[in-house]
């Protein structure tokens, strides 16, 4: 993906520093990635067999002893090999495993599995660092302190060494996020977290400030929660949780990715909170799933089936009938235009589209069959979603011509006995994609470096 400052036509050119990218552009379909974390032991992963061996004879002229069979090898999830590249649309035929180059991220400290699901995975959007994984879960043995039944927000936070052209990432601990004031479990659901984190000069990853998130509990900050739903704030490696004072229930938040700009829909009416002050920007029910760019200059929101874009200015503009947008960082150093979004991914009709918006008509695209949400990374050129157990990937160009520009085959997949993918995101330079599936997991897929 280009840096931000760089030609929308470049994104081919920048993926290429990579063999695994240049391989996926090429339209093959090598998998890069790490393999399942050390130690950890998922349910309905293939695991080898080996066949009994033989009965000796008896040494008397007696028939010899039937052997036992040993029980079949499970075969492993079907992958794209036995069709074209950009088949993400249809089923798969391969003998290829695609789980082998993924690794479990909701774990117990334990390195276990959950024992609730997880959902809403998003990216922190520091350009190749993303060191931050939020997420939504109902499960009590991943952090402390919980009330069973709750949905909570946990954060999964990077560990190792990260370097400038996105090594394998690797998961360092797990956090609760939503806890009551004096460290009491949160009396109430916690979900739709949002990030911040955006990239500097030369390419400079900067790291996400604070986080964002809705919920109905009323012992998470000083005043309680007098709306019902409110959307609250809290700095990413800790410290207090506030509540935004938007008014009516909030129904969805975005934090840019400089961290000075939120965005809160609620049954009242789209607002924006910037230098301390909230003000509404659209007036009005039906308004949800806001998203933001990296400064925070323009938004994207759904209303009643209708998606569009807004200004701090509050000057709309209606894009596309779909749902639950996702707009890309945008460009903050392009002048007159700086974080203005320039393509926002969303579902619509069993599909995933994408909607090109920087300048003139609308342009746009249907990437494939889906029954999760969409993503698209902070380039606006890679668009995420999940076909059935299949966690898929695909990048075309932004401009005319919509040119595939990278991979477009799955890009992991449910474990055996995880069922179908729910939730997915993709990071700021699609180097990961991370979704969940209907089993219970939230997964990595490493899709490479660049």
């Amino acid at each position: 993906m280009p840096r931000p400052d760089r030609s929308r036509r470049r994104v081919v050119v920048a993926s290429c520093a990579a063999a695994a990218a240049c391989a996926a552009l090429a339209g093959t379909s090598t998998a890069t990635g790490a393999e399942l974390l050390p130690g950890i032991t998922i349910p309905g992963l293939p695991t080898p067999t080996t066949p009994a061996p033989p009965t000796t004879p008896a040494p008397t002229p007696t028939t010899p002893t039937p052997t036992t069979p040993a029980p079949p090898v499970q075969a492993p999830i079907p992958g794209p090999g036995g069709l074209k590249a950009g088949a993400c649309s249809t089923r798969y035929v391969s003998t290829r495993d695609l789980t082998l180059k993924q690794r479990l991220v909701s774990t117990t400290p334990s390195g276990g599995m959950p024992d609730g699901a997880a959902t809403e995975p998003v990216f922190s959007r520091d350009s190749r660092a993303n060191r931050f994984l939020a997420y939504t879960s109902t499960a009590t043995n991943i952090a402390v302190p919980v009330q069973a039944g709750r949905r909570n927000v946990f954060l999964a936070i990077r560990g190792g060494r990260v370097t400038m052209n996105a090594n394998n990432w690797a998961l360092g601990s797990n956090q609760i996020v939503s806890v009551g004031l004096g460290g009491a479990a949160a009396d109430g659901d916690s979900w739709g977290a949002a990030l911040s984190g955006t990239t500097g000069p030369r390419d400079r990853a900067i790291s996400a400030k604070v986080m964002a998130f809705l919920s109905t509990a009323t012992n998470l900050a000083p005043g309680g929660n007098p709306t019902g739903t409110g959307a609250f704030v809290r700095p990413v490696y800790g410290g207090a949780i506030r509540r935004i004072a938007a008014p009516g229930a909030a129904t969805g938040v975005a934090v840019s990715g400089d961290s000075a700009t939120v965005y809160v829909a609620t049954d009242r009416g789209l607002y924006v909170e910037r230098g301390g002050r909230v003000r509404r920007l659209v007036g009005g029910a039906g308004i949800s799933a806001p998203s933001t760019t990296l400064n925070g200059r323009q938004a994207a929101f759904e209303r009643s089936g209708t998606i569009y874009t807004v200004t701090l200015a509050g000057k709309t503009r209606r894009i596309a009938r779909g749902s639950h947008p996702h707009a890309d960082g945008g460009n903050p150093y392009a002048g007159a235009r700086a974080g203005y979004v320039r393509a926002i991914s969303f579902v619509r009709d069993g599909g995933a589209w994408r909607a090109e918006t920087l300048r003139g008509p609308v342009i746009l695209k249907r990437f494939g069959t889906t029954q999760s949400l969409s993503s698209t990374n902070g380039g606006g050129n890679a668009v995420a979603f999940g076909n059935g157990p299949h966690a898929c990937l695909e990048v075309r160009l932004l401009d005319r011509t919509q040119r595939r520009g990278g991979y477009s085959i799955p890009q992991g997949a449910c474990p055996v006995g995880q069922g179908t993918v729910t939730d997915v995101a993709v990071s700021t330079r699609y180097n990961y994609l991370a979704f969940t599936c209907s089993g219970g997991g939230l997964y990595l897929h490493y899709v490479g470096p660049k």
